[in-house]
């Protein structure tokens, strides 16, 4: 089974995590159950990245994971941190394909996306 993984920076107001839960359960609902998908937090809220993977490694029995960082620009976390979070992770479980995927701002269908909900 492949998992996604949706990376946000997490916050002290509750509310900004909930959005991101929101939006994972969203996806969730557009993917009708054919990917397994999750999220997770680099500071402040749980789960942390590695807890996330962790559990999805030890009770999903996934062997396929895709992160993505919801981050709009490369700043230091998602040039930095979380692929180093990631790393230690392919250290420990050599058997999983853990796969950084570009952080949200890269997406080339975004700015499109967003002129277009304009229009509307």
């Amino acid at each position: 089974m492949k998992t996604l993984v949706i990376v946000a920076h997490g916050s002290r107001l509750q509310q900004s995590n909930d959005e991101v839960i929101n939006f994972t359960n969203k996806l969730k609902e557009l993917n009708k159950n054919e990917i397994n998908i999750k999220s997770a937090f680099l500071e402040l809220t749980k789960p942390s990245i590695t807890e996330c993977i962790e559990e999805i490694i030890n009770n999903d029995k996934c062997s396929e994971i895709q992160v993505l960082p919801y981050f709009l620009a490369e700043g230091k976390h998602v040039k930095v941190d979380i692929p180093n979070e990631l790393e230690q992770l392919r250290i420990n479980n050599k058997n999983i394909k853990i796969e950084l995927l570009p952080h949200l701002g890269k997406f080339d269908g975004l700015a499109k996306f967003i002129l277009t909900s304009l229009e509307d």
